[in-house]
């Protein structure tokens, strides 16, 4: 049964987010010499990366399949970690960057395509709403456990601790690459399956260009997008050690937020069952940018680790929702490269903002908070998110 590849694939997205060390990332490269600025330009290379391959491996996707591409990501993940357990010149962190850009966009589209495509055809988009919400819970819960392991680990944070943290994070991506080898591809009929790579990336365009509710969505998902992976790395543990929460207790937070958005983004259907559409919509793109603004606001430890837990929880709780709406709209023959055209606009527009913000902080973390929340809440107001295009205009 290809549900059994649901299952398999929220435990390969599990290891791919059991990061023993990522709620300290930041700490160990300042511990290693680097500003926040070079942490932050060697975040651009990855998300950089991620964006220059987010098409080409979305095709590969569509070309060789999901399973394989899936496959690709977890084995290039895994080589960058082993690599970071030995590198201390700045021009290795830019090759683990690059690795690791690479698998993440070999993931990108590939996962949610498996996911769709791997659904019963009978009501694949209110299905989707809950597969998928179930599938990135899971993998949040990924991100509670594993900073409570790390920081029992990794304790106050010398560099010498991270090592094991590292080492063990390379142990549950291995076992992620061989759970991969039991992935099973849906089947394709004969002309999809000869479909030329220049002709899927055609088609994806063609479709991004004229189907105004997909064009609207992507536009939607790109300018919102709230960061939640800058400041869980590059920005947050800063933030929180000027305002006394130590290395262990910043690791707390990482769980704690994550297990929020585990419940939020596995539920995230249910908001859109109580308010509407329309209105869960403008909620769940908002609220991001209103908790940056309070996180700018308040001071001390207990309110600075409480509003960094609320964004990490609420951030990205419209992602189920919209991988719904944007999955319906596009065919299976080309369902990666389309995702993957989306996730690289996306990548762009991380690539450009994460060093901006990163060099704003060395001036001002609170007028950064202040600035990203400014950023989403504009978007959406210009972008109309209230208001959803009708079906009928694609």
């Amino acid at each position: 049964m290809l549900t059994a590849n649901i299952n398999k694939i929220i435990f390969i997205s599990f290891s791919h987010n059991f990061h023993l060390y990522i709620h300290a990332y930041a700490l160990l490269l300042l511990g290693r010499g680097l500003t926040l600025v070079q942490i932050s330009l060697i975040e651009s290379i990855l998300i950089g990366t991620i964006f220059l391959m987010e098409v080409p491996t979305g095709v590969l996707a569509d070309r060789i399949g999901r399973k394989w591409s899936i496959f690709c990501a977890t084995f290039l993940l895994m080589v960058a970690e082993f690599i970071f357990i030995f590198v201390r010149e700045y021009e290795w962190y830019v090759l683990v960057a690059f690795l690791a850009g690479a698998g993440y966009a070999f993931a990108s589209g590939a996962f949610e395509a498996l996911v769709y495509d791997s659904l019963p055809p009978e009501n694949r988009e209110a299905e989707m709403k809950r597969v998928i919400g179930r599938v990135k819970s899971y993998s949040m819960i990924a991100l509670v456990i594993a900073p409570i392991i790390g920081g029992l680990i990794i304790g106050d944070a010398r560099v010498e601790d991270f090592i094991p943290a590292i080492a063990l994070t390379v142990v549950a991506l291995f076992l992620g690459l061989l759970v991969c080898l039991t992935l099973r591809e849906p089947a394709q009929d004969s002309s999809e399956a000869k479909t030329g790579s220049l002709t899927l990336l055609r088609d994806g365009v063609s479709l991004l260009l004229n189907n105004r509710r997909l064009r609207w969505l992507a536009i939607l998902v790109v300018f919102t997008t709230p960061f939640i992976d800058a400041l869980a790395v590059t920005l947050g543990p800063p933030h929180l050690v000027r305002n006394d929460v130590s290395p262990f207790a910043i690791g707390a937070v990482l769980s704690a937020g994550s297990l929020l958005a585990a419940l939020t983004q596995r539920y995230a259907y249910k908001v859109e069952e109580w308010l509407g559409q329309q209105r869960a919509i403008a909620l769940l793109i908002l609220l991001p940018g209103l908790l940056y603004w309070m996180l700018a606001a308040v001071a001390g430890p207990i309110p600075a680790a409480s509003v960094a837990i609320l964004i990490y929880g609420f951030g990205n709780m419209k992602g189920p929702l919209f991988s719904a709406y944007q999955n319906a709209l596009i065919e299976s023959k080309n369902r990666a490269t389309v995702l993957s055209l989306i996730n690289m606009f996306v990548s762009l527009f991380v690539a450009l903002g994460a060093p901006v913000y990163a060099a704003l902080a060395e001036q001002s973390l609170e007028l950064t908070f202040v600035v990203m929340g400014s950023v989403i809440i504009a978007a959406a107001l210009l972008l109309r998110a209230h208001r959803l295009p009708s079906a009928e205009a694609g």
